[in-house]
């Protein structure tokens, strides 16, 4: 199955579907539009996640979904809900200390029929992956040990285009 999103706003909600193998590539179109969307005046207050075709996803959309869920939960409403999650996600989740945090749900509600398709990048830049995997930090020592070392060299890499940028 294709790596794909899907994005939908309708009225105070976010219907994101995910399918296949999610990776970085896919999610930094995804990341500037609920972002934009939590950051508006007429903010959403609940952000609804289909996985129920996902068969696998990485760290970085694991750490999108923890930094979506802290802005909800930082504007005071509910976790954001996942639908359908199946077993290799929830392990991951579990092991990412997320599945503690958001709702995870069998019961799918009623999606959108017709939703965005989020386009993938050529690459995810090492920004969007470094601001990522600082949301999966945050939740416990674990996970800084874990990332410990692709946040360094992450950082490096952040540092070295800045340096060459001043030249």
């Amino acid at each position: 199955m294709d790596e794909m999103i899907f994005y939908k706003r309708e009225s105070d909600t976010i219907f994101i579907r995910a399918t296949g193998h999610i990776t970085a590539n896919s999610c930094s179109q995804l990341k500037d539009k609920v972002f934009e969307e939590l950051d508006s005046d007429n903010a959403p207050q609940k952000i609804l996640i289909d996985l129920s075709q996902c068969e696998y996803m990485d760290s970085t959309f694991m750490g999108l979904i923890a930094g979506f869920n802290k802005r909800l939960i930082r504007a005071g409403n509910s976790p954001l809900t996942l639908f359908n999650v199946d077993a290799t996600c929830q392990k991951l989740l579990k092991t990412m200390g997320i599945a503690n945090l958001v709702t995870i749900s069998n019961e799918l509600p009623q999606f959108p029929a017709m939703m965005e398709t989020m386009n993938p990048a050529e690459d995810a830049s090492p920004d969007f992956i470094l601001d990522s995997h600082n949301h999966l930090i945050e939740l416990s020592e674990e996970n800084e040990k874990r990332f410990s070392t692709l946040r360094t060299i992450l950082q490096n890499t952040i540092n070295e285009k800045e340096n060459n940028k001043e030249k």
